[in-house]
């Protein structure tokens, strides 16, 4: 994680976060109205979102990641007080969240 987040800074966790905003162009919060079947629903706002944070997370300037290759895997919740960085007496941040897991290959190297 970017060493500049209050929550687990530069700690090894995922590679990166996305947090989908409301009011974005293009649009990062998914609308459950628009899901027709489960199966082929495409999480489209999840992966504007990872897009976005991809130069602050890990300085991958997202021109080089098509969207529609980003593969959708599952989301859960997860919740966890970051006692790594603040102690485990009463730590003040923590995570509590539902987190998308997209997966993407890389055709080619980065420049």
């Amino acid at each position: 994680r970017a060493a500049s987040k209050i929550t687990f800074p530069g700690v090894w966790t995922n590679s990166c976060c996305s947090h989908p905003l409301r009011y974005m162009t293009p649009e990062e919060v998914d609308d459950p109205s628009e899901r027709t079947n489960k199966l082929e629903y495409k999480y489209d706002g999840a992966k504007h979102a990872a897009r976005r944070k991809l130069l602050h997370e890990l300085g991958i300037d997202p021109q080089y990641i098509t969207h529609d290759d980003i593969q959708y895997i599952t989301k859960f919740h997860y919740w966890a007080a970051d006692t790594q960085t603040y102690g485990t007496d009463t730590p003040p941040w923590g995570e509590h969240e539902v987190d998308y897991i997209l997966f993407y290959k890389m055709k080619r190297d980065l420049p």
